[in-house]
């Protein structure tokens, strides 16, 4: 991503499935990502961490948000032949290479 972008990406975290359900993540995250924007990115000035704009977003429902997610792609693209991958081209060519193999075709 363009560096003029990373602002954004920082004011945008959304967290997502059953592994951010544990107790404290989101604040934790926060706390480590701070941090290192501070030695990384700040250089150690503090005065700069103010200017840091950060927002994680932890929704109560999120440990099923990849699923859904999932489901709202494949209902939309179910009549996009195109976009989908055979059992058979999976079975005969291994993951990887079908994926590769069905997208260059495209």
């Amino acid at each position: 991503a363009d560096i003029d972008l990373r602002a954004n990406f920082y004011k945008h975290i959304v967290l997502s499935g059953g592994t951010t359900m544990f107790r404290g993540l989101p604040s934790r995250l926060e706390k480590e990502m701070k941090n290192l924007w501070l030695n990384r990115i700040a250089k150690g000035d503090e005065k700069r961490l103010k200017k840091f704009k950060l927002n994680i977003e932890d929704p109560p429902r999120r440990n099923n948000m990849v699923f859904l997610g999932g489901s709202v792609l494949a209902d939309i693209m179910k009549d996009q032949n195109e976009f989908w991958l055979s059992k058979k081209e999976f079975d005969e060519k291994g993951s990887e290479r079908a994926i590769k193999e069905h997208h260059k075709n495209k």
